[in-house]
């Protein structure tokens, strides 16, 4: 009987099979034209041979955040940046505008496409450490070495100092304003954190007083709460790292994201909004727009994810609208997606009838649950001990209890306090039950 590993990777084998002979029996069609179009049609270049995708699982919110910008010299100085989420409409119905903002640290700068490298690199660390054990428990271990490897690079000491500064600026760099919960599938407007809530590297001290023998992480609550709850998509590692130019590292994202919205339909963005979202010169003279976009433009083409492209003069203001037509990678992405998400439900209905293994350790989703609804991140040391000493069940009629008494208004002192005390009286009238 396949194992699961085996079952997935025959089903990547013949959606790959079935993507070669589509690519060997269409023709190539040429660029869509238009009379709005401000530049002459485009001519396609030839496409290069595909390879085999590996999919890794990327926490959905941090994709869509703006968090890492294209790197160029232009970002040196600039230390905060704001992305546009979403706009609604309000219980009271006033237009409210849910914003996040990035902000560095004046040392390390903001996170930069080689930063996301990394970041890729980790998730793949991520992904083994749940294949292999079907969960993840804090800290995760992530040697520099196998970061290095799995980011594409050589090792030498220049990247040995990149690796070392991105465990900082992941830890570093703060995120303010609008993100996405995945528990509750809504947005939180009132976050204020960061993606590593703490890193030791290699040679400094744990607390155990031990020296650390690689470099551990601990991650912060929010994203191992989306993990958890699966807002996560597959991402195809291999085709990432065949990206060279930082506008199209960053590209990819939105385009990918913007396509899967449009239901893989032409998707439109104003020049400046992108200037704006990636940190560049907005250019007035058309030339420079072209010199400035194009070569990443090419590069998402020829290697077949953007089939083509056009430049069209904004009605209103001194702007262009970029239109952007999906190639065939995107679309064979979406049904290896499709198939893989077939499988999955196939197996768990094969299977026998035993609860999924969780992707992270049960205390961590615990601790933020009572964080949640505590709301005093300060004990946070105290909140550890307690799912220490006591059993999950216990722990959840307590939270229940004091969100029930905080709707209520009948906290006196603190949601901490009240918490803390129910859990004792729980666990008292428990005990004397037994006797």
């Amino acid at each position: 009987m396949e194992c699961l590993s085996d079952l997935i990777a025959r089903v990547e084998k013949l959606s790959f099979a079935r993507q070669e002979e589509r690519q060997a029996s269409q023709p190539t069609l040429p660029p869509s034209s238009c009379d709005e179009q401000a530049t002459l049609p485009l001519a396609l270049p030839i496409l290069e041979p595909p390879i085999p995708p590996e999919y890794i699982q990327a926490e959905a919110f941090l994709e869509v955040s703006g968090y890492f910008t294209p790197s160029s010299k232009r970002i040196r100085g600039i230390y905060t940046k704001e992305k546009k989420l979403r706009d609604y409409i309000d219980a009271q119905g006033n237009k409210r505008t849910l914003k996040v903002k990035i902000t560095a640290n004046h040392e390390l700068g903001l996170p930069i496409t080689s930063d996301l490298d990394y970041y890729r690199a980790f998730l793949k660390i991520l992904d083994e450490i749940v294949d292999r054990d079907g969960r993840f428990k804090l800290p995760i271990t992530v040697p520099t070495s196998t970061l290095i490897r799995y980011a594409g690079k050589t090792e030498n000491a220049r990247v040995w100092r990149e690796a070392r500064e991105w465990f900082d600026r992941m830890a570093f760099t703060g995120m303010k304003g609008a993100i996405y919960r995945a528990k509750k599938k809504d947005f939180d407007e009132g976050f204020s954190g960061t993606l590593f809530s703490q890193v030791v590297t290699k040679g400094e001290r744990l607390r155990n007083e031990k020296i650390a023998d690689t470099n551990y992480v601990w991650l912060s609550p929010w994203f191992l709460s989306n993990y958890y709850y699966r807002y996560i998509h597959p991402l195809d590692f291999n085709f990432y790292k065949r990206l060279r130019k930082p506008i199209a590292k960053s590209l990819y994202i939105v385009l990918e994201n913007g396509w899967y919205a449009s239901a893989g339909k032409l998707y439109t963005k104003r020049y400046r909004t992108l200037c704006e979202e990636f940190l560049l010169v907005p250019h007035t003279k058309f030339s420079y727009i072209k010199q400035q976009l194009d070569p990443s433009h090419h590069e998402l083409q020829k290697v077949g994810f953007l089939e083509s492209w056009e430049y069209r003069a904004a009605v209103h203001g001194d702007d262009y609208i970029l239109v952007y037509y999906p190639g065939q990678k995107f679309f064979s992405d979406q049904e290896a997606k499709d198939t893989r998400r077939l499988l999955a439900e196939q197996i768990e209905n094969w299977q026998s009838p035993s609860p999924q293994l969780d992707l992270i350790d049960r205390s961590d989703l615990l601790l933020t649950d009572i964080l949640d609804i505590c709301g005093d991140k300060e004990n946070t040391a105290a909140y550890l001990k307690i799912i220490k000493d006591y059993k999950e069940p216990i722990i959840r009629m307590a939270l229940s209890e004091t969100k029930q008494a905080n709707l209520e208004h009948r906290i006196t002192k603190t949601r901490g306090a009240y918490f803390t005390d129910a859990l004792k009286r729980l666990s008292h009238s428990r005990t004397a039950t037994a006797v």
